[in-house]
């Protein structure tokens, strides 16, 4: 009788960390998102921006900073590339 009340209770723990860890990963996956997102749409604000000026953009957003020129978008992170695209 204790040992099924302690097998069931092991696999209740076992399925709530479970739960738990799900949630974690679907909470970076959804954070990783929103920033590819933000990038995207602030490298596509810069290169609209430069169809405009005609001269090389560099736009920056919290921690996100577009560069755009005649050949190519890149938007940066803190220093590190999310988002190129080149002609």
């Amino acid at each position: 009788m204790m040992a099924d009340s302690l097998i069931s209770l092991l696999v209740v723990a076992m399925g709530i960390n479970l739960f738990f860890i799900c949630e974690k990963q679907l909470w970076l996956q959804n954070r990783n998102l929103q920033l590819k997102m933000a990038a995207t749409r602030l490298g596509k604000e810069a290169s609209d921006l430069y169809a405009v000026k005609k001269q090389p953009v560099i736009l920056s957003r919290a921690d996100l900073t577009a560069k755009a020129t005649v050949q190519r978008v890149v938007v940066y992170n803190n220093d590190r590339c999310l988002c190129r695209v080149e002609k």
